[in-house]
């Protein structure tokens, strides 16, 4: 082959992007480019809260917390009844615990109390101080201080492929020959064209939105068309629920709220993690109606610290959560919107939405004799939560999940990131890592901080595989 321009090209910016390029140089190689379509480093990642799920890290023993060398790959696995792509899975998740501990030894600035990042049996979420930027300014420190280049604002055209293999990019008109190249472009939550084609239970238009960067447009799937590429992971992703009075994120619903179903049933734990709500919409056709009381928004002062304690998730990297929605000030603002309703009775609130009173009232007045009882035996809700809906006026704001936070329809990759052909073998000199890539993502998104761990320990993965590579082109 002729000498290539660079070794090693990675095409996208975020942590998946950085954790490949430098874990390539730190593998051997000696001339890496990461080359970013925006004129900023960090795509998504540096725009996230900053949560890393791990097991088996340094930290994670230093708090006292145990966890056998399967664990994580097996409740990840069960949570997704299996149909995720395993052998990626496996290894990414083995080898989690050491990719946190990288992580930290190039400067991720960690919390040294771990949170639960859904619904593990042990808490393994890494929280960042300083949030995702934190980790990128680490990262991309480290880069420089490598050799590592970068080429912003540069947005690859096509990757070029010769004799079988992958040879590098063409990008404004140019081409740069590299004997390994790593996607890691990110998702395509802000193209709508292809959020309409690959994730259609996420979309409604003039209503979806996408929580990431610009430059999350689907570069990969361009280039799963040019290359000849296994694509996998239609309709898989994350998704949060919004009640489409505005594009502001809220991730969590307040745990004095009750959650019913089209049919005016509860069907979850309230405070439940984003992850298993978006779940459970699925199979109930993807609506949803926030119910609560005007106590819950006006509480009494007897009562008052006991409304504000509304969330079990409390992270060291973020401040107390609040809501965003569902205050009294944004019930008024919408209060004639037509997904917010409000009633001065359960029967006339029941009427507005469109549910029948005797199931609407019934799913209530079992929800609030389970509060009187002071335990939720249905669905788990810890007692402190549990406050009636008996105080007039009362709402309900249908929601719908509708809110993007990743999606994961991408390239399919083998255990060691190498891409895979839609003839069934690897390509040559390509790999892939981050939310770019499919398979990795079931049907239940499994918690805070994974998309950031794949990111990092598939990167990884993708480098050190690249990395072999590139020794293999020398010889």
């Amino acid at each position: 082959m002729n000498s290539p321009d660079v070794e090693v090209i990675v095409i996208g910016s975020g942590l998946g992007g950085l954790a490949a390029a430098l874990t390539a140089v730190e593998n051997g190689c000696k001339d890496v480019l990461i080359v970013e379509s925006e004129p900023v480093v960090g795509g998504s990642t540096r725009l996230c809260g900053g949560v890393v799920m791990g097991s088996r890290s340094r930290l994670q023993r230093a708090g006292g917390i145990e966890d056998a060398e399967d664990d994580m790959f097996k409740e990840y696995m069960a949570i997704n009844v299996w149909d995720v792509a395993a052998g990626p899975v496996e290894r990414w998740a083995r080898r989690s615990g050491e990719t946190v501990d990288w992580l930290q030894d190039h400067g991720v600035p960690f919390y040294e109390r771990l949170i639960f990042s859904g619904d593990d049996r042990r808490p393994r979420g890494h929280c960042v101080e300083g949030g995702g930027q934190a980790i990128v300014d680490a990262l991309v420190s480290k880069c420089r201080a490598a050799g590592i280049d970068f080429a912003l604002g540069n947005r690859v055209d096509e990757i070029l492929r010769a004799d079988g293999r992958v040879t590098g990019v063409r990008a404004g008109g140019e081409e740069l020959n590299a004997a390994a190249t790593i996607v890691a472009t990110g998702g395509f939550g802000a193209n709508p064209e292809y959020l309409a084609a690959h994730y259609p239970i996420a979309w409604i238009p003039g209503e979806t939105f996408y929580i990431g960067a610009e430059g999350a447009r689907g570069d990969h799937l361009r280039f799963a068309d040019q290359v000849g590429a296994q694509v996998t992971g239609e309709n898989r992703g994350l998704r949060m629920l919004n009640p489409g009075v505005d594009t502001l994120h809220e991730a969590f619903l307040p745990g004095w709220t009750v959650l019913l179903d089209e049919r005016g049933q509860r069907f979850c734990d309230e405070t439940a993690p984003y992850g298993i709500l978006d779940s459970l919409l699925k199979a109930r056709n993807n609506v949803g109606y926030v119910v609560f009381d005007d106590a819950a928004l006006r509480p009494p002062a007897d009562k008052a610290a006991r409304y504000a304690d509304a969330y079990k998730q409390v992270w060291p990297n973020h401040a107390k959560f609040k809501p965003k929605h569902y205050n009294a000030d944004v019930m008024e603002q919408y209060k004639d919107h037509p997904r917010v309703h409000t009633a001065e009775s359960l029967e006339a609130l029941a009427d507005s939405v469109n549910i029948p009173a005797a199931d609407f009232c019934g799913s209530l007045a079992r929800y609030n004799h389970l509060v009187e009882s002071g335990s939720d035996t249905d669905y788990g809700k810890a007692s402190r939560f549990l406050n009636p809906i008996s105080t007039a006026p009362f709402y309900a704001v249908e929601v719908r999940p509708t809110a993007i936070a990743h999606t994961g329809y991408g390239l399919c990759i083998d255990d060691h990131a190498r891409v895979i052909g839609v003839d069934g073998d690897l390509i040559e000199g390509l790999f892939a890592a981050g939310e770019c890539t499919g398979g990795i993502v079931g049907p239940t998104y499994s918690g805070s901080g994974s998309s950031l761990a794949s990111a990092a320990g598939i990167g990884r993965m993708a480098g050190e595989a690249a990395a072999e590579y590139v020794r293999s082109t020398r010889s």
